[in-house]
């Protein structure tokens, strides 16, 4: 089947829709329409290429049987509504309402829908002509008030309610929107297709975030996802307690922890959760779930304090590479990450996973230039297109004697022996030298080194240009991506030149 012709995506939306061509001798029953689309209810094309085949399948067995009069068996999924209308009799079904009509109703397609109100007597009979194939909608001859108020009030309530339980044709009659799947079994949709190329850790996060939420707003349908409960819901996040997942806590209640002293999750905390879940109301939307993201209106966090310094003080830098915390791994003999990777991270500003995760054979020399290679092959993940790069080796890190090191890890893996958790090498590493920062007394994290880089290279009068290509970070302008795809080693050069004027010598004479 030509996807081309079947397949299509809005022009204002990234839905996929089916495009159905009607053919001619059935369109009578379509009100003359040339074709039909229906929504797959899903941005993802992979999946879109699986629904469009079933709906277009449907479609023609609805088709062949209006040409030969016959009923149209075919029960479809209730994603995309009834195809089209039942041409003959069906036996009635006689059912209670579910409102306080005192009545009972006798619902057929073809004869009359009769109603007897017990308390007056009164019998009703709606005459049921057609329902429209396309959209459901109930065509009523010579209808009143009461019967058009009968028809759609109650019988496609009933219908929805009732006659799934006896396993009838669900195209009969039109049934009401049928209540969404709840929060947590909507999470494989969202993965599957918006989540296929994220980090595990993205996954993760926004994950624990509707986590959060189940727990406390309860496990809603989709649908019922409204701007009140998330009202509610960010009201209750405030005093949510932080580290519930561990400990005693896990086993006990909200209610409980809440009972006693707990520490509750930081302000910062609570936006990440709620960003988290605009990302995932915002599929709902998508998928038609919800009209609009009730998540719209983010969290702003109070200032209440500075924020938190990200660069390194020099006094800060001495400390660090003078403590015996850190000098007692320059020869371990399964440590050594600990010496290394904070030299790393001062002379090139690249990120931790970054290093953590490079290969011996990242390594390498073009021009009389020793530099390693970051990139996202191996089962690596960068953070972006710009991050794929060249990062010259400062000669003050050769000195120290790192290529003797990377020929000591030849044939291994990885160039430190960093055992991942969740796809990151970086995770352990990160764990590690926040103690000893903790105990150094030192506020910045290994991630400040790049802070302190840039910073340091603009003082030297470093072109931002070169900056943004030893850091990895994207270009502001359009110029800036022309060229983008050219080899990077050509950079080396000026890179190198750049990397250089990161002097250290007044911090680690005294240190290494």
């Amino acid at each position: 089947m030509p996807y081309g012709t079947y397949l299509i995506r809005s022009r204002h939306a990234s839905q996929w829709y089916a495009r159905i061509i009607i053919p001619h001798d059935v369109r009578e029953h379509f009100r003359q329409r040339r074709e039909i689309r229906k929504t797959l209810n899903t941005s993802c094309k992979k999946t879109a290429k699986r629904r469009v085949l079933l709906v277009w399948l449907a479609y023609q067995d609805v088709f062949d049987a209006l040409r030969k009069g016959q009923p149209v068996t075919t029960v479809f999924p209730t994603d995309w509504g009834a195809l089209a209308d039942l041409t003959t009799a069906i036996q009635p079904l006689k059912v209670s309402t579910p409102r306080d009509f005192g009545a009972k109703l006798t619902i057929s397609h073809i004869e009359p829908l009769k109603a007897h109100r017990v308390s007056s007597g009164e019998t009703l009979v709606v005459e049921l002509v057609t329902i429209n194939p396309v959209t459901g909608e109930i065509t009523v001859k010579d209808a009143t008030d009461g019967d058009i108020k009968l028809m759609k009030e109650l019988a496609p309530h009933i219908w929805s309610q009732q006659g799934r339980q006896e396993g009838l044709a669900t195209s009969v009659l039109p049934q009401t929107q049928p209540d969404a799947l709840p929060l947590s079994e909507m999470w494989d949709g969202f993965v599957e297709e918006s989540m296929t190329q994220a980090k595990q850790k993205s996954q993760q996060s926004i994950r624990q975030a509707l986590s959060v939420l189940i727990e406390i707003v309860g496990d809603l349908p989709a649908n019922k996802l409204d701007k009140q409960v998330v009202r509610l819901f960010i009201k209750e996040l405030a005093s949510y307690p932080a580290q519930r997942t561990k400990g005693k806590r896990k086993s006990l209640t909200l209610n409980e922890i809440r009972a006693g002293d707990h520490k509750v999750i930081s302000p910062r905390t609570q936006i990440n959760i709620i960003n988290n879940l605009h990302n995932f109301a915002g599929w709902l939307v998508e998928i038609g779930k919800l009209d609009s993201n009730p998540f719209t209106q983010r969290k702003k966090q109070q200032v209440k304090q500075p924020p938190r310094r990200k660069t390194w003080t020099e006094d800060e830098l001495a400390l660090w590479f003078s403590s015996d915390l850190y000098l007692k791994h320059k020869n371990s003999t399964s440590e050594r990450w600990k010496y290394w990777l904070p030299l790393l991270g001062i002379y090139s500003g690249a990120r931790l996973e970054e290093l953590a995760a490079l290969a011996p054979k990242d390594i390498s020399e073009h021009g009389g230039i020793h530099f390693f290679e970051i990139h996202a092959r191996d089962n690596r993940s960068v953070k972006n297109a710009s991050s794929w790069r060249y990062v010259p080796l400062h000669s003050h890190l050769i000195k120290l004697g790192f290529l003797d090191y990377v020929i000591s890890r030849k044939g291994e893996e990885r160039l430190f022996s960093l055992v991942p958790y969740n796809g990151e090498y970086g995770k352990s590493a990160s764990k590690a030298f926040g103690y000893i920062r903790q105990k150094l007394g030192i506020e910045p994290t290994f991630h400040g080194y790049r802070h302190t880089v840039a910073e340091a290279l603009r003082i030297k009068n470093t072109q931002t240009e070169h900056i943004s290509w030893l850091l990895g970070h994207s270009g502001k302008t359009m110029t800036d991506h022309y060229g983008s795809d050219a080899d990077k080693r050509y950079r080396l050069p000026l890179l190198s030149k750049a990397v250089e004027r990161l002097d250290w010598s007044h911090i680690f004479t005294i240190t290494t």
